[in-house]
This record gives structure tokens, C-alpha cells and sequence, in this order.
């Protein structure tokens, strides 16, 4: 952006509104200016910049201002357009590189913080999309497992996310900043993992990926789902009155009583479920074990089985 304030040589500069201006100049300002907006975003592309750059200008003209814009030329927009206001425009013909960006707005920006939003990534480019931060920020309000914080961790980055569903269980305290869901919170954690990578606390990205690689392999599932399973296995199963009690304590005593209220629809319309279909009618799965799936077990067959074997090839 450059100005040249207005009036001749040896002349005081002009404080006459311009045509098509409102009037409304400030009484202390005792010039007009010259206003040249220099940028590769401008119309007929539409974003922040763009819509900036018109709507200060309209107002720079409304006030007394010649302005002008340089941009580069989109498609066959080149040469010079007026828009609203006599507003002029140059539509120069530079060769854009990247983004709708010419070299000299390329290279001049590479010291700056820019953001650029990616949109949708295909699964083998997200490690070298990762690789290139220092710091991933989840700001999930409802969450179950949360695959990307485990993608960041395993690409050495430091994870702030908020501490909902099951995301305090899925990194260990080292490699996670949990935040509560607001602004507040999140704020404090990034100011606490920018300090961390500021003063060099965390560990090497390298280091960071070898421990979370052992995080999560098959194996290392079926080890923890397994133990879950044992857990549940060791509890008490409770019988139906019990289960209605402690829907009705549980749940309040409006909503305690429709739960099981359904519960009881439930139970009911599973008796008539096996009732229509007994469990002799049902196949039983064999079981299939060991690493070439040799079949090790088969349950036996009763009378009443080979008879609806018998009933079924009849029909």
C-alpha cells in the first residue's frame, strides 16, 4: 500500500471531497492522498483480503481519497477495470505460482506465520503434513478414541486436546496436554506447549515415536481387550429385580422408572424372540483356533439337533 499526498507543487493540497464522496471530512486533516492497494487477492477471488481491500478503498474514496489497486490478472480479467466509485483497478499480467500468489508475494511471505487450511488428506499424506508442525491441537467436544492424536504423537508432535470421551486414556500424561472444552483452558494449554518447545523440554520427535509405536498394535489390543473381558467375566451377574433397582436408584425417580419400564419390554420380547425360535433351531458356531485356523473343537450334536437337521431337509 503507498500514498502521495494530493495538490501541485507549491499548492496547498486540495481538502475538496471528491465526486461522489459524502463529505464528511474530518476537520483535522488538512490533506488528501494519492492511495495505490498493492495485492495478489482482489477480485473476482473471494476471501478476507479481497473483501478488505475493496471495502477500505470505497471508504478512502468516500472520505476524499483517490485510491487505485494493483493485483495480477485473473483468467481474462486483465488490463484496467473500474468498479463502484470509480474505483480503478490493474489487473496486471504477472505469472501467479502458487495460490493465486506472484513470486515477489511468495517469497516476501515465507518469514511469516501463514495458515493454510488442507481440507480432506489422503492417508498417505498425513505423516508429511504432521511432520512439518511442532504442536497438534484437538479440539473435540465429544470423542471416543481419537485416532489423529495418535497419529501426531507418533510423528513427535506435542498434543494439547481437550479432555473428553476416552482421550485421557489414550495417551499417557507425557505426550498430552489435557485442557478442559474452553477457550480458556485451550488458551493456557498452547501457552504451555509453545513454552515446552521454546525452551527445548520436550523430547526428540524420534524418541517420541518409538515409545508410541508400542502404544497400539493388534497384539497389544488384544492383550487390553482381553483383560477387560476377564474383568467382566468375574463380575457378579445380577438378576432381573436387582437390575430394575438399580435402574430406578440410578436414573431418578421419573426416567428410572421408564428405563425399566423399557427394560422389562425388553426382557419380555426376548422370551417371545426364543419362544418363536429355540435355541435347538440355532447353529452353533464351531470353534476355529490356532494359527492355521485348524478346526479344534466341534460341539456335540444332540438328538433333537439331527432331527431339525432332518425337518430342515425335508423342507
Amino acid at each position: 500500500m503507498a500514498n502521495r499526498r494530493g495538490g501541485g507543487q507549491g499548492q496547498p493540497p486540495s481538502v475538496s471531497p471528491s465526486p461522489g464522496s459524502s463529505g464528511n471530512l474530518s476537520d483535522d486533516r488538512t490533506c488528501t492522498h494519492n492511495i495505490c492497494m498493492v495485492s495478489d487477492f482482489f477480485y473476482p477471488n473471494m476471501g478476507g483480503v479481497e473483501s478488505h481491500i475493496y471495502q477500505l478503498s470505497q471508504c478512502l474514496i468516500e472520505r476524499g481519497h483517490k485510491v487505485i489497486t494493483v493485483t495480477h490478472a485473473y483468467g481474462n480479467r486483465k488490463g484496467v477495470r473500474y468498479l463502484t466509485n470509480g474505483l480503478k483497478v490493474y489487473y496486471l499480467p504477472l505469472r501467479v505460482m502458487y495460490n493465486q500468489s506472484t513470486a515477489t508475494t511468495l517469497f516476501h511471505s515465507l518469514p511469516l506465520l501463514r495458515v493454510q487450511l488442507l481440507g480432506a488428506l489422503e492417508h498417505k499424506d498425513v505423516r508429511n503434513v504432521l511432520v512439518q508442525g511442532h504442536i497438534f491441537l484437538n479440539t473435540s467436544l465429544t470423542e471416543a478414541f481419537c485416532m489423529a492424536i495418535v497419529e501426531a504423537a507418533s510423528c513427535g508432535l506435542q498434543v494439547v486436546s481437550t479432555k473428553v470421551g476416552g482421550i485421557p486414556e489414550v495417551l499417557p500424561e507425557s505426550l498430552i496436554i489435557l485442557c478442559e472444552p474452553s477457550v480458556k483452558s485451550l488458551c493456557d494449554g498452547l501457552e504451555k506447549a509453545i513454552f515446552q518447545v521454546k525452551s527445548g523440554t520436550l523430547p526428540a520427535p524420534e524418541n517420541i515415536h518409538n515409545v508410541v509405536k508400542t502404544f497400539y498394535t493388534w497384539r497389544n489390543v488384544a492383550e487390553r481387550t482381553e483383560k477387560v473381558y476377564e474383568r467382566v467375566s468375574k463380575e457378579t451377574v445380577l438378576p432381573m429385580h436387582k437390575r430394575l433397582d438399580r435402574l430406578i436408584s440410578h436414573c431418578g425417580p421419573v426416567t428410572g422408572y421408564m428405563f425399566a419400564l423399557l427394560a422389562v419390554l425388553s426382557y419380555l420380547f426376548l422370551i417371545f424372540l426364543q419362544w418363536m425360535t429355540p435355541d435347538s433351531f440355532i447353529d452353533v458356531a464351531i470353534d476355529a483356533t490356532g494359527p492355521r485356523r485348524a478346526w479344534t473343537h466341534q460341539w456335540p450334536r444332540d438328538k433333537k439337533r439331527d432331527e431339525n437337521d432332518k425337518i430342515s431337509q425335508s423342507r
